[in-house]
């Protein structure tokens, strides 16, 4: 039966309509079934933006505590933009050869966060954007 539902999980992944962020789909790992996690585009309030999103879990749905740092992240999310804001500074001025805008949001978009193991302390997470314009 294990075999059944691993290629059930391969091949017929489950989806499901998460309360809090639409739309997921599992997307299985089987060389690591632990690594396994869920995956959405998520409407991120502060920016009123669709956002890639992946929640570590399990077939019956993402974990209690990815679940708990997303929903934390709006409240913060100020916090974490004045922190990354000098990085993307950096790679506007050796890529671009300019500084990024006063108003980031002229240069770049939202596109995603990502947190590898909740639990984990320090705990590891992205944030990452994509840039506007020509290049």
């Amino acid at each position: 039966m294990e075999l059944f539902r691993n290629l059930r999980l391969r091949f017929r992944p489950p989806r499901i309509e998460d309360q809090d962020f639409g739309r997921l789909l599992y997307m299985y790992v089987p060389a690591t079934p632990a690594n396994s996690y869920w995956e959405g585009e998520w409407r991120f309030g502060p920016t009123g933006t669709r956002v890639s999103i992946a929640l570590p879990g399990t077939p019956d749905g993402p974990d209690a505590q990815a679940r708990a740092f997303y929903l934390s992240l709006p409240a913060r999310f100020n916090d974490v933009i004045a922190r990354v804001r000098p990085g993307i500074d950096s790679v506007f001025r050796q890529w671009l050869g300019r500084p990024l805008k006063e108003d980031l949001w002229q240069d770049v978009t939202l596109a995603g966060f990502g947190v590898e193991n909740p639990g984990r302390t320090p705990l590891a997470w992205d944030v990452a954007f994509e840039t506007t314009g020509e290049k």
